[in-house]
């Protein structure tokens, strides 16, 4: 499946094939047509030296948000099947991988149960021999998290503190022609809900700026949501149109300059309350995973900076006593390892 509208032969006539992204199997097929042994080939998920382990749990999606053509790309939402996750897990090279990341368009959605598969995941690596320290999972769709997935997040000692749940825009009735299934009041009842369960949980979001009919007034409710929620962080982009979505039916009225000025203002708040965020973790000591040489990442998942960086650290646990802050990034001393 590809974007409605356009044609990717016609597009790339240089290119003989054309995959889809969950369909990786269909490479070995086409190598075997072409006379491909297969000991000249190997399929593998393993990308460089990422201590993180993906894992897709489902794919596609039902909500048909207006500005959205994941459904038109993607399809339906597609389960797998809880077993098969079971035993990718278990298959897992524990001496390299030492985070599992569930993946899914709205992993709130898969549909034997999010919150079983928490459970049953942190059962599994819960023992000595099986080293992994953390387990995250993304996207949610705030209008399908349920208490069952916040209480395992609250209770399962390796599933990280950590939500991303876009809110998209903060005008109910910009919400409404987006067709995302909630308003502000369930939104914010649902942060409470989580801060309240999970005190210092991190919260993370999307907005989109400019949509289609899109006033000042509701451009400013965008950056009052932004401020009262006080995201972690928030991805902000400018709308486009996607061919084939029911936005794309709506007049694209909001000038490209207008836009651009009001995308830079949100840039500028969301910058504003993640330094606030963050200037709160200034003397305080993090578990961080290091990632990379030098760096991790926080159970809220905040990258961290720190010194000495040795480069015998990887996919350790270490705590950094952090010193300076930025909006985008921690930095402080390594206290052991």
């Amino acid at each position: 499946m590809t974007e409605p509208g356009r044609d990717l032969p016609k597009d790339f006539p240089h290119v003989d094939i054309f995959i889809a992204p969950n369909q990786p199997e269909r490479l070995v097929e086409f190598l075997k047509l072409g006379g491909v042994s297969s000991k000249e080939y190997a399929l593998s998920r393993k990308i460089g030296e990422s201590i993180t382990k993906y894992i897709t749990i489902m794919h596609g999606c039902d909500n048909f948000c207006s500005y959205c053509v994941v459904p038109y790309v993607r399809g339906r939402e597609f389960s797998r099947p809880m077993d098969e996750i079971l035993e990718e897990i278990k298959q897992t090279d524990f001496n390299q991988y030492k985070e599992i990341f569930l993946l899914g368009q709205n992993v709130n959605s898969y549909k034997y149960g999010l919150a079983d598969l928490l459970h049953k995941t942190e059962a599994f690596i819960s023992h000595d021999t099986y080293p992994i320290s953390r387990i995250r999972f993304m996207t949610s769709h705030p209008k399908d998290m349920v208490d069952d997935i916040i209480n395992a997040v609250a209770d399962l000692p390796h599933v990280c503190e950590y939500f991303h749940l876009p809110v998209q825009h903060g005008d109910d009735d910009m919400l409404k022609k987006m067709n995302r299934g909630y308003n502000l009041d369930y939104y914010r009842k649902l942060i409470a809900k989580i801060r309240a369960k999970i005190p210092g949980a991190a919260i993370t979001s999307d907005v989109i700026i400019g949509y289609p009919g899109e006033t000042d007034q509701q451009f400013a409710n965008t950056l009052k949501i932004i401020r009262e929620i006080s995201f972690d962080a928030c991805n902000t982009a400018a709308y486009s149109v996607r061919p084939g979505t029911a936005a794309a039916k709506l007049a694209d009225d909001v000038p490209d300059q207008v836009k651009q000025q009001r995308l830079q203002q949100a840039m500028l708040v969301v910058d504003e309350v993640t330094q606030n965020n963050n200037n709160k973790l200034l003397g305080t000591v993090q578990e961080v995973l290091v990632d990379k040489k030098g760096t991790g990442r926080t159970r809220t998942n905040k990258i961290v900076k720190f010194t000495p960086n040795k480069s015998d650290l990887l996919g350790q646990l270490v705590n950094v006593k952090i010193a300076t802050a930025k909006s985008w990034l921690l930095q402080g001393d390594l206290l052991n390892g």
